[in-house]
Formats: structure tokens, C-alpha cells, sequence
């Protein structure tokens, strides 16, 4: 979640995309380097505290937004 909100908050979209392709490339290097199974759990978890971070941001950006028209 974490990587979501620091890839968020630096408002780049090429940052954002490259985060995400990095988390997938990193998985398939650590699969192909793997003498053992492969589970796909933790690929699916990083992506969805990578997702998860994003919203959070996103909100917590809307919710200071309305803050401050009020």
C-alpha cells in the first residue's frame, strides 16, 4: 500500500505505470530464478496494495479538497 501512495503522490503518471510494471517484472524475474513452485498470491497481493494505495491517496486528496471549500 505503501508504494501506491508514493507512486501516487509524486502526480506522474509515467511513475505510476512504472511502479506497476516494475512489481509485475520483479515477480517474473523472482518465477523465472525460482528452482520451486510458483504461487501467485504474493502478485496478487502487491497489486492489490499498489491499487489500494493509489485510491487511498486519491481520496484522501478529494476529502482535503472539500476541506478546504468548505
Amino acid at each position: 500500500m505503501t508504494i501506491g501512495i508514493a507512486a501516487a503522490s509524486m502526480r506522474s503518471a509515467l511513475a505510476i505505470a512504472l511502479v506497476a510494471v516494475l512489481i509485475g517484472a520483479t515477480f517474473a524475474l523472482a518465477a523465472f530464478l525460482s528452482t520451486g513452485p510458483i504461487s501467485f498470491s504474493p502478485l496478487l497481493i502487491a497489486i492489490a496494495g499498489y491499487n489500494v494505495g493509489l485510491l487511498d491517496l486519491v481520496v484522501a486528496l478529494y476529502f482535503f479538497e472539500r476541506q478546504r471549500m468548505a
